[in-house]
């Protein structure tokens, strides 16, 4: 096998334009390292993703900007193909690499579609997991775990272990990737990639976006989120969860909505009643949009994915029928959906909340609503103007968030109106650190 000059060196008694071209893609994908480092997922991340984003100054004719892209891949070709690497050289000029580098040109976010799809095909993509799903921005102990994972799948589709494509071969790609980032290894130390990735991930979510405050308040809550929280099941998930529990035994298969889209009149007498909020509102209560709490209880579902409007009808989604038929799923449907994946300033009063109320101990509302504050605006959340958040501009995230706790019956509230006390209800502190957990791993954290 030669080696990458005495390659390059062919390429330019051939042709000089190849060389430089390859020259610059080879320094682009591998960055001096030689050539036994080379993956097929480093090679699809350089072709599918890098080079479409890449602006070529004049290349000695090569063609400028985008307009270069293509070319460079043939010319990486042509030195893989030198350097006996005939397998990686046809993915390099391959018709998709092609396609993806031309589509790039004019409509950058198909060719990336294209190119995940792609990828994804290519069986040696890393899968998300139950453990955590991959970030887009990764830290040195995440992008380990992926390569790790990416070589390992990379060897089973060349010896036929994996066959993209065949009957079951998700679920054997998720196998192995489990298997790699589960596996002790001697190089971390006797720790599994997926150990590293935990350690990482939580100090990453506790430093975020450079909020002080969020520091103080998460790093005593980080050493309980490394242990999996085992879910609820059966009779304990649904006493937990009685609200919601109610409403998917009352929707059964489907009910049929008022003509204004709300809950009809006997389905929201029963909630007030087999519920007990009756008593809580004051007046006639026979319309949901009078019921308040039944609306957010509605809402709540909704916005959970346990329930959808079809035409004029509330139906169960498929997975509120399974929660309906096993507690455990209810219990960890809400886990994993109670915050959300999104980033938002929402999202940030989501983890507050919970991260406060999670120790089980009583706290007054006023202090929370305060920290509130504190974490969005260190955080960087900015209102009209790039103005630094009030709090009235903060204060309708923390009661959107405690409305939902309060009527999913989660959180129960005590005291006199100026002076009160929030307390999670019997078996929602387990609840909330789940939540949490499932935050830190399967969103992305913002780095600081």
């Amino acid at each position: 096998m030669q080696s990458v000059e005495q390659a390059l060196a062919a390429l330019r008694r051939a042709e000089p334009r190849v060389e430089v071209a390859a020259r610059t893609a080879w320094e682009s994908l591998l960055a001096g390292a030689s050539p036994e480092s080379l993956t097929q997922w480093r090679l699809q991340q350089y072709c599918w993703d890098e080079l479409p984003q890449t602006w070529f100054p004049d290349q000695n004719d090569l063609g400028r900007g985008v307009g270069a892209r293509w070319p460079v891949a043939q010319a990486l070709a042509a030195l893989l193909d030198e350097l006996g690497m005939g397998r990686y050289a046809r993915i390099a000029r391959s018709e998709i690499t092609r396609e993806i580098l031309t589509i790039s040109e004019h409509t950058p976010e198909r060719a990336r579609g294209l190119a995940r799809r792609a990828a994804e095909r290519s069986g040696i993509e890393p899968p998300n997991t139950e453990l955590f799903s991959w970030g887009a921005s990764m830290g040195p102990a995440e992008a380990y775990a992926l390569e790790s994972v990416a070589d390992t799948l990379e060897l089973a589709v060349a010896v036929g272990e994996l066959v993209p494509g065949a009957r079951g071969w998700r679920d054997r790609q998720s196998e192995l990737t489990l298997a790699v980032l589960t596996s002790a290894r001697t190089d971390l130390g006797g720790d599994s990639p997926f150990d590293r990735v935990l350690t990482e991930r939580l100090g990453r979510w506790v430093r975020g976006a450079r909020s002080t405050t969020r520091n103080a308040m998460l790093a005593p809550l980080a050493p309980r989120l490394v242990d999996p929280v085992e879910p609820l099941t059966g009779a304990a998930a649904r006493a937990v969860l009685h609200p919601l529990d109610w409403l998917l035994t009352e929707v059964g298969e489907g009910i049929t909505l008022t003509a204004a889209g709300y809950l009809p009149p006997r389905t929201v007498a029963r909630a007030l009643d087999e519920l007990g909020w009756r008593e809580e509102l004051i007046g006639a209560s026979h319309r949901e949009v009078d019921a308040y709490p039944v609306l957010v209880l509605r809402e709540a579902a909704t916005r959970l994915g346990l329930v959808r409007r079809r035409g004029a009808r509330l139906q169960p989604t498929p997975t509120g029928r399974s929660a309906l038929v096993e507690g455990s799923v209810l219990w960890s449907v809400v886990a994993g959906r109670l915050i959300g994946p999104e980033h938002s300033a929402l999202a940030v009063t989501w983890e507050v909340v919970l991260a406060v109320l999670e120790a089980g101990d009583t706290v007054v509302e006023e202090d929370v609503r305060g920290l509130v504050q504190a974490v969005v605006t260190e955080s960087g959340w900015r209102v009209a103007g790039r103005r630094q958040p009030a709090e009235a501009d903060t204060s309708p995230l923390f009661f959107a968030v405690l409305r939902e706790l309060r009527w999913l019956e989660l959180v129960e509230e005590s005291g006199a109106l100026t002076g009160r006390r929030l307390q999670a209800r019997p078996g929602a502190p387990l609840l909330f650190r789940a939540a949490l957990r499932h935050r830190v791993l399967h969103r992305d954290v913002v780095l600081e």
